[in-house]
């Protein structure tokens, strides 16, 4: 049953991600070529600016998640009602806190861009983007938690993926119609409201006992603090690029950022498809460590990572070959700034690899919980990227704070494995590097064999699409060959129990 929740939630995030991708890359072209490099830097810079202000969440949701895992595995209904009233309330105070936040950035944003665009309009888009994040708070963030933590996270991803192809085909025709920007980004806050309605429907009608005014258990929330804590450097860690960028760039910030958001498209595709072979495992982890079964959680753990970094490599590897020739082509029609600089796309391949290369040990931490014993790396994560972006971008510009970006992340990738290792699954960490070392080398191999035959210059989606079938497949054939050859019995293993998921 836990593995085909397992397979059930990573079968409806890949849909997911597979639709938000392509809405990722359709609509903000849509975007660019409507409105312009400025407009969509904008729309990128204060959704960053909002992604700071979403640390009024204050970590009620990992927290509320990770006090949930032993209730429910116990079927203690009243905690759990308890635990969620708490979360409720939680919710509504951010939510206020979030509300506020949002009013002053409406006044102060524009002072950032420098009289790029008119204040009225940046001002109505600050409110319009902000609407779907309160409308998690307040109304959507309970219920989310919820089916998150009893392994039922594909019922949030369907509704999201339905929810994202609407919204993507609305949004074009508006576009197409004419319709100002502003208008365009309302609907996708509309859209997200409708979202709301069927996620409640279906929990009022899959938990009937369902309680969210029964009396509040605060102190089962714990870890809110620690959550924050990684919650607040996870920001600083992810987003602090497009900030720095704003703010340190002067009269061209705008355009910079639409340089790195639209080079930010491919790496959020890539995270997408990592992300959804990781979603809802977290929970089913959790379940096993609130067991304390250590040896289901040792091989699964094992079976896991192994196939992780097989799909990770693989991406890696076309990443590497396919970005440059994907940005020439996504910006052949834009005059306004440079795109095609080919040293952001090494910078963005080393960020995706170090950003998700940590994903299992992740995966084991966040099950087990352990937020407050992991701060300090997490600080120090945040301060490094900190340090070094602000050290390098009046030089370097984007280069410079995605630098700053590869050096966190490889400190804490490095750290996790360790930590894993000495605290959660001992003895994993030689396998681990073993892993990685020779999937690095099977990379190193196509990369350099895919920019030999694969030229860099193209001018068409259709040319681009043929040589990216074609490097998918090699490095398909490659990565799970080597990996294989390897360790057969741990392919074996993983593909009996994927033949028995699907069976049942």
């Amino acid at each position: 049953m836990r593995s085909k929740l397992a397979f059930s939630n990573m079968a409806a995030s890949l849909l997911l991600q597979i639709t938000v991708f392509i809405s990722g890359i359709i609509l903000p072209r849509f975007i660019l070529e409507a409105y312009g490099s400025t407009v969509n830097g904008m729309i990128t810079s204060i959704n960053q600016f909002l992604t700071y202000l979403g640390l009024a969440e204050a970590g009620v949701g990992t927290a509320t998640v990770v006090a949930l895992y032993t209730p429910l595995a116990m079927k203690r209904t009243g905690e759990v009602n308890s635990i969620l009233s708490a979360c409720r309330r939680f919710y509504n105070r951010s939510g206020m806190i979030f509300l506020v936040l949002v009013l002053a950035l409406v006044y102060v944003y524009p002072f950032f861009i420098s009289n790029q665009l008119d204040t009225s309009l940046v001002r109505w888009m600050v409110i319009v983007l902000a609407g779907s994040t309160l409308v998690d708070y307040f109304f959507l963030g309970k219920y989310r938690v919820l089916l998150n933590a009893n392994q039922e996270g594909y019922v949030v991803a369907l509704v999201q993926a339905a929810g994202t192809i609407v919204n993507m085909a609305v949004s074009i025709l508006l576009i197409y119609v004419g319709a100002s920007v502003l208008i365009v980004k309302s609907v996708a806050t509309g859209v997200y409201m409708l979202r709301l309605l069927l996620i409640k429907s279906y929990v009022k009608k899959k938990y009937p006992d369902l309680d969210l005014h029964a009396e509040p258990n605060n102190g089962a929330l714990k870890q809110r603090n620690a959550a924050l804590l990684h919650q607040v450097v996870g920001i600083i860690t992810n987003n602090t690029d497009t900030t720095i960028l704003t703010i340190c760039l002067g009269a061209r910030s705008l355009l910079e950022v639409s340089v790195y958001g639209t080079y930010m498209l491919v790496v959020n595709a890539v995270n997408q498809l990592l992300t959804a072979f990781s979603n809802g495992l977290t929970a089913g982890f959790g379940e096993v460590i609130a067991r304390k079964e250590d040896d289901v959680l040792l091989k699964s753990y094992s079976s896991y990572e192994y196939m992780y970094m097989v799909i990770l490599f693989i991406a890696v590897a076309c990443m590497s070959v396919l970005i440059l020739p994907f940005i020439m082509v996504y910006t052949i029609n834009l005059e306004d700034v440079n795109y095609v600089r080919p040293i952001l796309a090494v910078l963005f391949t080393l960020v995706v690899l170090m950003q998700n290369i940590r994903i299992p040990s992740l995966t084991i931490i966040c099950a087990a919980g352990h937020y407050k014993e992991t701060r300090y790396q997490a600080i120090l994560e945040a301060v490094i990227n900190l340090v070094v972006s602000l050290s390098l971008v009046w030089k370097f510009g984007i280069s410079g704070v995605l630098f700053g970006t590869v050096c966190s992340y490889g400190y804490r990738s490095c750290e996790m494995f360790l930590y894993n290792n000495r605290h959660l699954l001992k003895g994993t960490i030689k396998t681990s590097f073993i892993r990685i070392l020779r999937n690095l080398i099977a990379v190193a191999v196509l990369i350099a064999a895919g920019l030999w035959i694969i030229p860099q210059t193209m001018d068409s989606f259709v040319t681009w699409f043929i040589y990216a079938m074609g490097m998918g497949i090699v490095s398909c054939a490659v990565i799970v060959a080597v990996n294989y050859v390897a360790e057969p019995e741990e392919f074996r293993s993983l593909w009996e129990r994927v033949k028995g998921i699907l069976g049942r």
